[in-house]
């Protein structure tokens, strides 16, 4: 019996899971993690209700994080097979890198993986985010105060 999701999704979840668990680890001052936000299954879905041509994208941006790190790390491993630290220091690296391209991989995941951690309920929580406005059609509710642009500082300029 064939694989529903065949090679190259799991290839790419299996990426989306290291990279999640890298960058949103367990931790001791109270931030949800990758797994109480549930990353990974929420980016699977964000993945499949984009239109083809961005999901084939962004599922070759994991699948060649996965397959190419031996490449770009200058070790003979798979990047799910390096331990999360070391990880997140690819991630970092990369980011800072000379050579552009690298510096793209780095800020892809970099911001595809922010995107989908703070658009989960309880980050939105624990960073005490809010509205100024209602907005009764967002999916996502947030607290709403609509006087905190009056207490803002003027600045004079």
């Amino acid at each position: 019996m064939a694989d529903p999701d065949g090679y190259w999704l799991r290839t790419a979840m299996v990426s989306i899971h290291a990279v999640s668990e890298a960058m949103f680890p367990s931790n001791d001052f109270g931030a949800p993690d990758y797994e109480a936000t549930d990353l990974v299954r929420r980016t699977r879905e964000y993945i499949d209700e984009l239109p083809p041509e961005q999901h084939r994208l962004l599922l070759l941006l994991f699948i060649f994080l996965e397959l190419a790190t031996p490449l770009l790390s200058l070790r003979f491993r798979k990047f799910s097979s390096f331990t999360p630290v070391r990880r997140a220091e690819l991630v970092r690296g990369w980011r800072k890198h000379w050579f552009q391209p690298l510096q793209w991989l780095g800020d892809a995941l970099k911001a595809t993986m922010t995107m989908m951690y703070f658009s989960h309920p309880t980050v939105v929580k624990h960073l005490e985010s809010f509205k100024t406005c209602e907005r009764p059609t967002d999916p996502l509710q947030f607290p709403v105060d609509k006087g905190a642009l009056n207490r803002l500082p003027v600045v004079n300029a």
